[in-house]
């Protein structure tokens, strides 16, 4: 007689996943960036061996770009993100001073209630009470507080990644062994093999793309007069990482510069509209075509995937959260209890869409 399960204690044992997950965040981002470069790098390692390089050269070659790569990008555009950062609260605040009927009907009825509020107050002999302001911690503060944390994440990440690379075959090659019979053993090669095709194929080709479009919008910012508009490049080769949510936040963002530029509505909504059209035109067009149909994956599984993550693990879950996703539809694949939830993830076939 088959026994059913036991969703109490399926639902507990989530809820700890759960728990876990969030507690041992600090930890568990890097292993994961690691162990997802690893497998987007052990091709490279291969082809390298096969020309008589060392894994370890290979790995410390890698992993010294990557550093590097990082300390450019942070030395050259950092302090221009963090002081957009900084006077964005101020340009909201101009934002949401813009002339409006409604808006100035309720400052006056707000100005009434206040000088109603003083006659009041000022026919009582209490003296005043003494307000402190106290200034809030800014931006600058609070990324300076969290560098520490941020810089040992990368260097774990790296140092990680060296080892996993440098001992790229021979990790896999004991993983594989472990597995007791033969087919098991050739359908985690398969899945290996899988996992670093398509975990390629989406960061490589996305990688270029997202190059290619930050060029692009960048350009567009400078045309439409914005200050430093390479900035607005890194920022949508960035954000353009997260599905979804990184065009709208780009997009956003350029708008309320343009309005403080312009000191206008329209000039904000055409600029909203010239990123969100180029945005739009990569991801509908040129992404689905430049990586083709196999990766495909469900769209409401994607933004769930997304949403989750970001609520796990911050803004790195929202960048990891797609190749965690595609890693699992592979593994998901292989095993025939599990294959109709692979299926779900990839979406209907001819309705699913490339993602980006």
């Amino acid at each position: 007689m088959k026994q059913k399960p036991n969703w109490a204690q399926i639902g507990i044992f989530l809820c700890l996943v759960l728990f876990f997950l969030d507690w041992a965040s600090d930890l568990l981002i890097p292993i994961v960036a690691a162990i997802l470069g690893f497998l987007i790098m052990r091709p490279l390692e291969r082809s390298a061996s096969r020309m008589g390089i060392p894994s370890a050269i290979t790995a410390f070659v890698i992993c010294a770009m990557a550093g590097v790569g990082l300390t450019f990008a942070v030395w050259n555009f950092s302090y221009p993100i963090a002081q957009l950062a900084e006077d964005l609260p101020d340009m909201i605040n101009d934002l949401r001073r813009m002339p409006n009927p409604a808006a100035e009907t309720l400052d006056k009825l707000g100005e009434a209630a206040k000088a109603a509020e003083d006659a009041v107050a000022s026919s009582k002999d209490e003296p005043a009470m003494a307000v402190k302001v106290v200034e809030g911690t800014n931006f600058v503060s609070s990324l300076v507080a969290s560098a520490p944390l941020v810089l040992g994440q990368i260097v774990l990440t790296i140092v990680l990644m060296f080892f996993l690379i440098s001992t790229g075959s021979s990790f896999v090659r004991t993983l594989v062994e472990s597995l007791p019979r033969f087919s098991d053993k050739r359908a985690a090669v398969g899945v290996v093999q899988q996992i670093e095709q398509k975990l390629g194929l989406y960061l490589g080709g996305i990688t270029l793309i997202n190059f290619c479009l930050g060029i692009v919008i960048g350009a567009a910012m400078a045309l439409w007069g914005l200050p430093n508009p390479v900035m607005f490049a890194v920022i949508a080769f960035s954000l353009n990482f997260v599905p979804y949510v990184g065009a709208v936040f780009g997009a956003l963002l350029a708008s309320i510069v343009g309005f403080n530029v312009y000191d206008d509505a329209w000039p904000a909504i055409l600029i909203f509209a010239t990123y969100m059209a180029l945005t739009s035109i990569e991801g509908q067009l040129i992404t689905p075509y430049a990586i083709s149909s196999r990766l495909k994956l469900n769209p409401a599984v994607v933004f769930v995937a997304v949403a989750f993550f970001a609520w796990i693990w911050s803004v790195v879950g929202m960048v990891i959260a797609v190749p965690v996703l595609i890693t699992m539809k592979v593994i998901l694949d292989q095993n025939s209890s599990t294959r109709a939830i692979g299926v779900f993830l990839g979406g209907e076939e001819g309705h699913g869409k490339v993602v980006n």
